[in-house]
């Protein structure tokens, strides 16, 4: 008996070494130090290092450990998000064991929101989801603010010459602060831009409707010589609805063969946008 013990006892210590052991070999990321301070540059330099300082992929693929809370409910949940560039992004909420619960999807025309725990579903055009939910429903504009990237309403990507478009100013705290207007859909947009022209913060909003997303970098550091912010802070918000996340990013993967498509399994109910955040909802 005290012989099968002490056998217990050494495979229990060899797995806690060898735990230790792979934990150790794991490469660690490279925080990145910013320049203290930002440098005097032209509003056309600033605008195109911004850009040139955006991150660079065709596909990009990582983990994610969400943490949403609204009112007196908050959700924890692992995820996965693949994006290929320009084409098509899709986020899988897996809570348990890696069971996809939802899944959502977007594309340059539709966003596609699947409820696999109730079997129903939500398929809307971006035009449609606009009228509705003004602020941060766009495919172009959703793929930048998960890949830390500058954007101008209405376009597919910004071009040096959109410098015009936006307003240069300096933070008390010394970073670039540059500010932009939708005239189309009345959104005012913003971006916070750090010593190394690259942004810690983008806020949109639409005063009347009184939308506001808000979107923080945090946490930039080097995995395979790119430099990404590991941690996002989202807050989403209306005048009935406030919704907080933090995104933590880990195993990021660029550039190898991602296929996304949109499909609607046999058997799902369609619904509306406002049941399913029902889900997220503090109970009264």
């Amino acid at each position: 008996m005290n012989m099968h013990i002490h056998r217990c006892k050494q495979i229990i210590l060899l797995l806690l070494v060898t735990g230790f052991a792979l934990t150790a070999c794991k490469p660690r990321q490279q925080m990145v130090h910013v320049a203290p301070t930002v440098e005097d540059k032209a509003n056309n330099e600033l605008f195109g290092d911004i850009i040139t300082r955006g991150f660079p992929y065709h596909t990009f693929a990582a983990k994610l450990n969400m943490n949403l809370t609204t009112g007196t409910r908050s959700l924890s949940s692992k995820a996965n998000i693949r994006i290929v560039k320009d084409n098509a992004l899709q986020i899988s909420v897996q809570p348990l064991f890696g069971v996809e619960m939802f899944r959502f999807y977007i594309n340059p025309d539709t966003a596609l929101l699947l409820d696999r725990m109730n079997k129903r579903y939500v398929i809307e055009s971006i035009a449609s989801l606009k009228e509705i939910y003004p602020v941060g429903f766009d495919f172009y504009t959703m793929q930048s603010v998960f890949t830390n990237a500058l954007f101008v309403a209405g376009k597919e990507k910004p071009e040096v010459s959109d410098y015009r478009k936006f307003n240069y100013t300096r933070t008390s705290d010394q970073n670039y602060y540059i500010t932009s207007k939708d005239a189309a859909s009345g959104i005012d947009y913003s971006f916070t831009v750090n010593g190394d022209d690259r942004i810690t913060f983008t806020h949109l909003m639409q005063p009347q409707k009184k939308h506001s997303l808000q979107w923080g970098y945090h946490n930039f550091a080097i995995s395979d010589d790119l430099v990404f912010p590991h941690k996002m802070n989202v807050t989403l918000s209306s005048s009935s609805r406030k919704i907080d996340a933090e995104l933590l990013f880990s195993d990021i993967v660029t550039d190898e063969p991602i296929g996304l498509s949109m499909n609607i399994p046999t058997g799902y109910t369609r619904t509306t946008m406002d049941e399913i955040l029902k889900i997220f909802s503090a109970s009264k």
